[in-house]
């Protein structure tokens, strides 16, 4: 499109205006949005955990916003690709990033020239839910509760393994956070991945690793593998012999794999309450909760205010970690 014809069509819409809506009054003030079909951006490829709840929201959330919820898949850059295609969009409510702690904290740490910064180009809707891990440690070790595990790593500073999924995944900053505040010293062993990283704990070439709750599955019935503690704040009805993190004395450590909607700055409260209430509404729904007995998620909702406590408090605990660390991608 020309410059010309750009600032025609711009000098033409202030006219166009009050044929839609009363002057000063907007779209979501008369109700009317949404309008059109809302797109989920999903900075992860089709199949992982974000993009899994996403499909689950768009189908539950239709049904309140009257309007379907398109899954548009953009991932690269550790998330941070599909983070900013959302964050640029306009800012209408018709872009709604399905967003995480991985491409919303960490990955704008750790990626060296990340010019996207969430936390200041986004504004929460609400937390859909927190997905369990599970720190776990191989059948043949002789600890079984995370207590003893803390208790012979300090006996034994430095002579025992952590695996993680990569340099810069969520569970290796979330075990070096969980050093710190044990008080221990593990060594990091990175693996390319959480399937590589589950064959590496079962045939014992580690002795601890946080692994998310369907991953995890697999090994623990198969009884390769030892639940120590869960990260949930209460615990799985599907495993009520493993103790919390709490309980295992360690109400610091908030290792959970969140999963969040965001909406680009500038977007209109009225729009923002019109996607937090349908997605409070979907997270209520018989058939979500069944899905999140299954998958080990603790739905949340309850609007952007306690989101954004989540977001603001990451936001002081990681980047000190991720800068002692050193970690760059």
């Amino acid at each position: 499109m020309t410059s010309t014809r750009r600032h025609f069509l711009a000098g033409l819409a202030p006219l166009a205006l009050p044929l839609a809506f009363p002057i000063g009054a907007t779209a979501a003030e008369e109700g009317a949005y949404p309008q059109r079909p809302i797109k989920l951006v999903v900075p992860q490829p089709p199949g992982g955990p974000s993009d899994i709840v996403a499909r689950f929201l768009a189908e539950s959330m239709r049904a309140n916003l009257g309007q379907p919820l398109v899954i548009d898949n953009r991932p690269g850059a550790a998330g941070l690709i599909g983070t900013a295609a959302a964050a640029a969009a306009p800012a209408d409510g018709y872009t709604v990033l399905v967003t995480s702690r991985s491409n919303h904290i960490i990955a704008p740490l750790v990626q060296q020239g990340a010019t996207v910064q969430p936390a200041r180009d986004l504004m929460p809707v609400g937390l859909a839910l927190r997905a369990v891990g599970i720190l776990s440690t191989p059948a043949r070790s002789p600890w079984r509760s995370l207590r003893e595990l803390v208790a012979a790593a300090k006996a034994q500073p430095g002579r025992l393994f952590y695996g993680s999924a990569g340099i810069g995944a969520t569970n290796h900053i979330a075990l070096e956070q969980f050093k710190a505040l044990a008080g221990i010293d593990l060594v990091h062993v990175p693996y390319k991945g959480s399937g590589p990283l589950i064959t590496g704990l079962m045939a014992g070439e580690v002795q601890l690793a946080l692994l998310d709750f369907a991953s995890a599955q697999p090994a623990l019935k198969g009884g390769s593998v030892v639940p120590l503690a869960q990260t949930g704040l209460r615990r799985l009805s599907s495993m009520a012999e493993v103790p919390t993190l709490v309980e295992s004395g360690f109400p610091r450590f908030d290792a959970s794999f969140w999963i969040g909607l965001a909406v680009p700055q500038g977007t209109p409260a009225a729009v923002i309450a019109r996607l937090s209430s349908a997605l409070d509404a979907a997270l209520a729904d018989t058939q979500m909760k069944a899905r999140a007995q299954v998958n080990g998620w603790e739905l949340a909702g309850g609007g952007p205010a306690p989101f954004e406590a989540l977001i603001r408090q990451d936001m002081a605990d990681f980047p000190p970690l991720v800068k002692r660390l050193d970690i760059k991608a």
